[in-house]
Protein backbone atom coordinates (compact mmCIF):
# COMPACT_ATOMS: atom_id res chain seq x y z
CA UNK A 1 0.00 0.00 0.00
CA UNK A 2 1.28 3.64 -0.96
CA UNK A 3 0.44 6.85 0.15
CA UNK A 4 -1.41 9.34 -0.93
CA UNK A 5 1.94 11.75 -1.49
CA UNK A 6 3.52 8.68 -3.46
CA UNK A 7 0.10 8.65 -5.91
CA UNK A 8 -0.35 12.65 -6.36
CA UNK A 9 3.45 12.67 -7.04
CA UNK A 10 3.09 9.66 -9.58
CA UNK A 11 -0.04 11.24 -11.05
CA UNK A 12 2.60 14.48 -11.21
CA UNK A 13 5.24 12.97 -12.88
CA UNK A 14 3.63 10.49 -15.22
CA UNK A 15 3.27 13.45 -18.32
CA UNK A 16 6.33 15.13 -17.62
CA UNK A 17 8.48 12.37 -17.54
CA UNK A 18 7.15 10.90 -20.96
CA UNK A 19 7.62 14.65 -22.31
CA UNK A 20 10.78 14.01 -21.21
CA UNK A 21 11.73 10.89 -22.57
CA UNK A 22 10.54 11.69 -25.82
CA UNK A 23 12.48 14.92 -25.87
CA UNK A 24 15.71 12.96 -25.09
CA UNK A 25 15.00 10.68 -27.98
CA UNK A 26 14.21 13.29 -30.46
CA UNK A 27 17.42 15.17 -29.41
CA UNK A 28 19.62 12.25 -29.28
CA UNK A 29 21.43 12.22 -32.91
CA UNK A 30 22.76 15.73 -32.20
CA UNK A 31 22.79 15.82 -28.45
CA UNK A 32 23.07 13.78 -25.66
CA UNK A 33 20.25 11.43 -25.30
CA UNK A 34 18.68 8.87 -27.56
CA UNK A 35 16.40 5.96 -28.54
CA UNK A 36 18.23 4.09 -25.20
CA UNK A 37 17.67 6.54 -21.85
CA UNK A 38 14.86 7.76 -23.80
CA UNK A 39 13.64 4.35 -23.33
CA UNK A 40 14.42 3.88 -19.61
CA UNK A 41 13.23 6.93 -18.55
CA UNK A 42 9.46 6.03 -19.72
CA UNK A 43 10.09 2.62 -18.56
CA UNK A 44 11.54 4.13 -15.24
CA UNK A 45 7.68 6.39 -14.81
CA UNK A 46 5.47 3.42 -15.91
CA UNK A 47 7.03 1.33 -13.46
CA UNK A 48 7.10 3.77 -11.04
CA UNK A 49 2.93 3.71 -11.87
CA UNK A 50 2.72 -0.03 -11.27
CA UNK A 51 4.50 0.36 -7.75
CA UNK A 52 1.98 3.56 -6.67
CA UNK A 53 -0.93 1.94 -7.96
CA UNK A 54 -0.62 -1.55 -7.66
CA UNK A 55 -0.21 -3.75 -10.92
CA UNK A 56 -3.60 -5.29 -11.07
CA UNK A 57 -5.14 -1.49 -10.73
CA UNK A 58 -3.29 -0.28 -13.73
CA UNK A 59 -3.93 -3.53 -15.74
CA UNK A 60 -7.74 -2.56 -15.14
CA UNK A 61 -7.90 0.08 -17.86
CA UNK A 62 -3.88 -0.18 -19.37
CA UNK A 63 -2.62 -3.41 -20.36
CA UNK A 64 -0.32 -3.42 -23.24
CA UNK A 65 1.68 -6.18 -24.51
CA UNK A 66 4.73 -5.07 -24.19
CA UNK A 67 6.27 -7.55 -26.04
CA UNK A 68 4.64 -6.02 -29.03
CA UNK A 69 6.57 -3.34 -28.14
CA UNK A 70 9.78 -4.94 -28.28
CA UNK A 71 8.98 -6.54 -31.73
CA UNK A 72 8.21 -3.30 -33.57
CA UNK A 73 11.13 -1.84 -32.17
CA UNK A 74 13.38 -4.64 -33.29
CA UNK A 75 11.82 -4.80 -36.74
CA UNK A 76 12.17 -1.01 -36.97
CA UNK A 77 15.70 -0.57 -36.03
CA UNK A 78 16.29 -3.36 -38.35
CA UNK A 79 14.88 -2.65 -41.57
CA UNK A 80 16.41 0.61 -40.60
CA UNK A 81 20.03 -0.93 -40.82
CA UNK A 82 19.50 -3.48 -44.08
CA UNK A 83 17.90 -0.64 -45.88
CA UNK A 84 20.51 1.18 -47.01
CA UNK A 85 22.02 -1.83 -48.70
CA UNK A 86 18.63 -1.78 -50.84
CA UNK A 87 20.11 1.33 -52.00
CA UNK A 88 23.65 0.11 -52.71
CA UNK A 89 25.30 1.55 -50.05
CA UNK A 90 27.20 -0.17 -46.90
CA UNK A 91 25.04 -1.98 -44.39
CA UNK A 92 23.79 0.99 -41.40
CA UNK A 93 24.50 3.51 -43.58
CA UNK A 94 22.78 7.01 -42.33
CA UNK A 95 20.70 9.56 -45.06
CA UNK A 96 20.29 13.23 -44.41
CA UNK A 97 17.32 14.88 -45.66
CA UNK A 98 16.99 18.94 -44.72
CA UNK A 99 13.56 19.73 -45.25
CA UNK A 100 11.91 23.46 -44.61
CA UNK A 101 9.19 23.71 -42.93
CA UNK A 102 6.32 27.05 -42.46
CA UNK A 103 6.50 27.60 -38.78
CA UNK A 104 9.80 25.26 -37.44
CA UNK A 105 12.29 26.76 -40.74
CA UNK A 106 14.90 24.09 -41.86
CA UNK A 107 14.85 20.86 -39.66
CA UNK A 108 17.02 17.78 -40.32
CA UNK A 109 15.91 14.54 -41.04
CA UNK A 110 17.73 11.56 -40.32
CA UNK A 111 17.33 7.59 -41.12
CA UNK A 112 19.28 6.99 -37.79
CA UNK A 113 16.38 8.48 -36.22
CA UNK A 114 14.30 5.84 -37.13
CA UNK A 115 16.80 3.26 -35.13
CA UNK A 116 16.79 5.67 -32.89
CA UNK A 117 12.73 5.13 -32.59
CA UNK A 118 12.92 1.48 -33.02
CA UNK A 119 15.99 1.51 -30.17
CA UNK A 120 13.17 3.23 -27.84
CA UNK A 121 10.34 0.48 -28.50
CA UNK A 122 12.88 -1.84 -27.39
CA UNK A 123 14.00 -0.62 -24.61
CA UNK A 124 10.85 0.08 -23.54
CA UNK A 125 9.59 -3.37 -24.42
CA UNK A 126 12.16 -5.48 -23.07
CA UNK A 127 12.25 -3.37 -19.34
CA UNK A 128 8.04 -3.32 -19.33
CA UNK A 129 7.78 -7.39 -19.90
CA UNK A 130 10.25 -7.75 -17.53
CA UNK A 131 8.88 -5.60 -14.57
CA UNK A 132 5.48 -6.87 -15.45
CA UNK A 133 6.31 -10.64 -15.63
CA UNK A 134 8.18 -10.33 -12.60
CA UNK A 135 5.21 -8.23 -10.77
CA UNK A 136 2.56 -10.92 -12.07
CA UNK A 137 4.49 -13.57 -10.48
CA UNK A 138 2.80 -14.98 -7.31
Amino acid sequence: MTTLITKTVTKICLPLVILFSISLLLAGHNNPGGGFIGGVMFASVIALTYVAFGLDYIKSFFNPDWGNWFGFGLLLAALTAFSAIAFSHNFFRSAVEFVHLPFFGEIELVSAGLFDIGVYFVVIGGLLSIFKNVGDDE
